[in-house]
C-alpha cells in the first residue's frame, strides 16, 4: 500500500509499506494491506514501518495528527 505521513514542514515519508501501526486515541492499531476505508485521530507516541517483510521496522516519533485508509493509500497528517 502507498502511505504519505507529512506535518507542517515536510513529508516524513512517501513509499510503499506492508504494515503500519499507529497510536490511536485508545491504543495502537495495525493498518495491513487491502484494509477497509477508515479515519482516525491519532494520540501522541510513534508510528511504526514495517517495508518489506526482510526490513527493519521505521519508526516516527509522533505528537497528535489523523490518519485515513482508503484503497490501499494511507495519508497522515501530522
Amino acid at each position: 500500500m502507498q502511505v504519505t505521513i507529512i506535518d507542517f514542514e515536510k513529508i516524513l515519508y512517501n513509499n510503499i509499506a506492508i504494515s503500519i501501526i499507529a497510536p490511536g486515541l485508545n491504543g495502537y492499531f495495525q493498518i495491513l494491506e487491502n484494509h477497509d476505508s477508515f479515519i482516525s485521530i491519532l494520540s501522541n507516541g510513534w508510528i511504526k514501518l514495517n517495508k518489506s517483510f526482510n526490513d527493519k521496522i521505521l519508526k516516527i516519533p509522533i505528537n497528535g495528527g489523523f490518519l485515513r485508509v482508503k484503497n490501499n493509500f494511507v495519508i497522515v497528517i501530522l
